[in-house]
């Protein structure tokens, strides 16, 4: 009875696993219709890595690697620039090619 029980709630588990990791867009994909929501003020800015993961969905987590962002924003023509100014402080920051 238990063993039965034990199996079909991983059974249930498994299957709501797979079925996450399909909702989830490529991030090329969710990055492009971010940008196509945001004005073009918003959207012309730099923008640094955390502020484009905190927006995005993960294939596997509820967020994606700032590793598979980059590779992705290189991917779609973005350029990746650092602001050596007193203000800026090395900071990576991110430009789209529009």
């Amino acid at each position: 009875m238990l063993k039965s029980y034990v199996a079909a709630l991983k059974a249930q588990t498994a299957a709501q696993s797979r079925d996450i990791r399909r909702s989830a867009k490529p991030l090329q994909v969710q990055i492009e219709e971010l940008m196509r929501t945001l004005p073009a003020a918003q959207r012309d800015r730099p923008w640094s890595i955390d502020e484009l993961v905190c927006r995005l969905e993960g294939k596997y987590r509820d967020r994606p690697h700032p590793a598979d962002v980059g590779r992705a924003l290189r991917r779609l023509g973005w350029e990746r620039v650092r602001d050596w100014s007193n203000a800026g402080g090395g900071r990576r920051y991110w430009l789209g090619s529009n």
